[in-house]
């Protein structure tokens, strides 16, 4: 099995949708059927619509299997992962950890295997919402060159206004518009897991080209865009193995015999809502049907060892060809008691 981390080094602004009031929002990570769709398109641009159906899609088949386990794309800053704060109870008792969005690496997996956290050795950094140990706070200030990242925004979402123009009037209507940014030195990772090793290369020729078309919103605009940096393996802890419950790292669509057994007793999860637009080598005015799906840092019961979960067909009225939505977990063992 070849397990490799994707790193998504950007030349600017990403635009992750997301439907506000008054405004479009944005998210500060790539959900998994967002980069699954992003490289499907692709996909097809370098390989062919006869290649794509029968390396990435079912295509018919009863027993089909994906050819790869793929994470959401959450943040990095130098040497310093990110990961969606886990759906665990708090390590203390603490008002703190309720603003907390983001925890490193360090304190991620030390969370994941129920050991004790040393309150005293963390620092927060984004007003509360990001928690990292002090070792991983001196190496993140080496890598970004500076004396203290206390006061740094590694990332952030900003407001844009923006500017339409009525066709027949000319008159004009302000809305305002998110989007993702990184300090130098900060992007975006993923992981994979391949269970058909012979499409390691073609993926990373896909991710090259994505890199070049962008990924996510407001493309023609120049958002989106990265530089892809493939880095052999992943971190022992994220690796599969037989485990009694885990944490999934993607959005996560259960088949319907998976929910009894995911959602049994000692489970902790929230629930988020996935729509969009149909794109791919064209765009359309068509909207993907809207599904639910487990959210990342959800705590599910079951061993991290298998394939939880499905493509959801999500394809709208008058489309001229099936639409579908990633919905497989990306499992990490998870080793704490939930009772």
């Amino acid at each position: 099995m070849v397990l490799l981390e994707v790193r998504l080094k950007p030349k600017g602004s990403f635009h992750i949708g997301e439907r506000g009031i008054g405004y479009e929002g944005a998210l500060d990570f790539i959900p998994a059927d967002t980069l699954f769709a992003s490289l499907c398109a692709n996909w097809t641009l370098l390989f062919g619509e006869e290649q794509f159906l029968s390396d990435l899609l079912p295509n018919g088949e009863p027993n089909w299997t994906p050819p790869f386990l793929i994470s959401s794309a959450f943040p990095f800053a130098g040497s310093v992962r990110f990961y969606p704060k886990p759906m665990l109870p708090p390590p203390e008792q603490s008002k703190r950890w309720k603003e907390v969005s983001w925890v490193s690496e360090g304190v991620f997996e030390q969370w994941l295997r129920g050991e004790t956290i040393d309150s005293t050795n963390l620092n927060s950094l984004h007003d509360g919402s990001v928690i990292l140990t002090g070792g991983e706070c001196h190496s993140l200030a080496e890598d970004m060159k500076v004396r203290s990242v206390e006061n740094l925004r590694l990332w952030a979402i900003q407001r844009a206004p923006r500017v339409t123009l009525d066709v027949s009037t000319h008159s004009s209507s302000l809305f305002h518009f998110g989007r993702l940014s990184f300090y130098e030195g900060c992007g975006l990772f993923f992981f994979v897991r391949f269970f058909n090793d012979g499409l390691a290369e073609k993926f990373k020729a896909a991710m090259r080209l994505m890199g070049d078309e962008g990924v996510g919103g407001d493309r023609t605009t120049g958002h989106g865009s990265f530089e892809p940096d493939f880095i052999d393996g992943i971190p022992l802890f994220c690796q599969p193995k037989t485990s009694e419950k885990f944490v999934t790292l993607s959005p996560l669509f259960p088949k319907q015999g998976e929910v009894s057994s995911l959602l049994s007793e000692g489970c902790r999860y929230s629930l988020t809502v996935r729509s969009g637009w149909v794109g791919g080598v064209f765009a359309t005015s068509l909207r993907r049907r809207t599904v639910r799906m487990l959210s990342e840092g959800s705590v599910l019961c079951g061993s991290a060892d298998k394939v939880w979960g499905t493509m959801v067909a999500v394809t709208p009225d008058n489309s001229p060809h099936p639409v579908y939505r990633w919905g497989f977990a990306f499992p990490v063992p998870c080793e704490v008691s939930q009772r």
